[in-house]
């Protein structure tokens, strides 16, 4: 039976054995295929139990015989669960009923039953969750942006990120005696926000952007032709390929700040591998209490610049 689930993580495809032991979850049994919009999710299930998963901005095509959705309120965005639900009612003729569907929700039955109305009550409907918004930094005409459910800041822009384009564009603009390229590295890029502003505001950019989320490198990769701007975009969950290292001359990157800055080691670690000699990183924080220690285990020095009721992060390489 090939079978298709939607939304689930490594860690909830155990389930407990004899003696509390874990095992592999019987939904990978026989002819399961793992769809995941992240690809450290892909990378994360591929290690833990060797799965078929698929790492895509939609759900993959194929004569599925059944369905399995996880979702709830906690876990993705009431938007990206209808957009998900909406394709796997496409993928399976409308038909959202056992046995062919299964909702897998944490949360109230109250808000399950209304997710799937959604859905049921005029399964014909195409509804589009993509997001046009305007942005700008100081002296420079607004870009419009794309955005999709499932990327950072989905439908308008993200006050860190501002604050980071906005220094960093004032800071580039600022240099004197420039000639040439200035090659930037946008880490955790979601739909380009920082990156196409500082494009915009300072000529001669050699942009390549990062996201670990396949949405945002759709909206990325969208907004990249829309815009006119040359853009590399990867989707990678380690920063980017050996090949780049040292090739950079500024990196910028709006990490996420939970799990104790794991995550915004990852950028650390490649801003530092992918800077050349004197080239400068700029990471964004609320408070700089906890990402600046971080920051200098990388970096011989951190100047702080606020913005916006934000702290960007400034360090040279040495």
């Amino acid at each position: 039976m090939s079978v298709l689930l939607v939304g689930y993580r490594a860690s909830d495809l155990f389930e407990k054995g004899r003696r509390g032991a874990k095992r592999t979850s019987s939904l990978l049994d026989g002819d399961a295929t793992c769809h995941v919009l992240d690809i450290y999710q892909r990378h994360a299930i591929e290690k833990t139990h060797h799965a078929k998963v698929v790492c895509s901005p939609h759900l993959p095509e194929g004569d599925w015989e059944k369905v399995y959705f996880k979702t709830g309120p906690k876990l993705m965005s009431g938007e990206l669960s209808l957009d998900l639900l909406q394709e796997i009612s496409h993928l399976l003729g409308g038909d959202l009923k056992p046995p062919r569907f299964n909702l897998d929700f944490e949360g109230k039955e109250r808000d399950r039953n209304a997710l799937l109305e959604k859905v049921l009550d005029d399964p014909k409907r195409v509804r589009d969750f993509s997001a046009k918004w305007k942005t700008s930094v100081p002296g420079i005409a607004p870009i419009e942006l794309t955005s999709f459910p499932g990327c950072f800041c989905h439908r308008r822009p993200d006050d860190g990120g501002l604050a980071l384009a906005e220094v960093v564009s004032r800071e580039l603009s600022a240099l004197e005696n420039r000639s040439g390229t200035i090659r930037l590295l946008d880490m955790g890029c979601g739909c380009g926000l920082v990156g196409f502003l500082v494009a915009t505001a300072v000529k001669g950019i050699d942009l390549v952007m990062v996201d670990s989320h396949s949405r945002a490198v759709e909206a990325a990769t969208l907004n990249s032709r829309d815009l006119g701007i040359p853009a590399e975009v990867i989707l990678a969950d380690s920063g980017t390929p050996s090949r780049m290292d040292g090739t950079f001359d500024v990196f910028v990157g709006n990490p996420p700040y939970y799990s104790d800055y794991r995550i915004a080691e990852v950028f650390l670690e490649t801003a530092k591998r992918a800077l050349k000699p004197g080239g400068t990183c700029y990471t964004v924080v609320k408070n700089d209490a906890g990402l600046r220690p971080v920051q200098e285990r990388y970096f011989p020095s951190v100047e702080v610049i606020r913005r916006r009721g934000y702290c960007v992060l400034k360090s040279v390489m040495v």
